[in-house]
């Protein structure tokens, strides 16, 4: 498994430009890609979002890649939600939630309940 974090800063010397421009974020997304298919190696891209909720960045690269997922949350509250907005080879129509705890996340397995009363 390949973990970038973040794509907009990675540089590729084939093309002349800075390093978050829309074609360095091409040219080195297309290499990692193309790494993930010849090696059966997962990779997981990372872009970064901006204050407003968009992607920092040119976007190019969400239509590139096989799925894009929002990892959404407050740092007032301690639950995190991860979304799929796009999914090639499956639905966007479930999300995950998770809780943040001293010892990382923690999947939630009953969302619902946290809107419940206890009774």
């Amino acid at each position: 498994m390949v973990i970038i974090d973040s794509i907009q800063t990675l540089y590729s010397d084939q093309i002349e430009a800075a390093p978050g421009t829309v074609s360095q974020v091409r040219v080195c997304a297309h290499e990692l890609i193309r790494y993930a298919k010849t090696s059966g190696a997962a990779v997981v891209l990372v872009g970064h979002v901006t204050k407003d909720g968009q992607i920092a960045g040119p976007r190019v690269m969400e239509h590139m890649v096989d799925t894009v997922l929002y990892f959404e949350g407050d740092r007032a509250h301690p639950f995190r939600i991860l979304r799929a907005v796009k999914n090639r080879f499956g639905g966007t129509d479930e999300i995950g939630v998770f809780e943040m705890a001293d010892v990382g996340l923690i999947e939630v397995s009953n969302p619902s309940a946290l809107f419940l009363p206890e009774g």
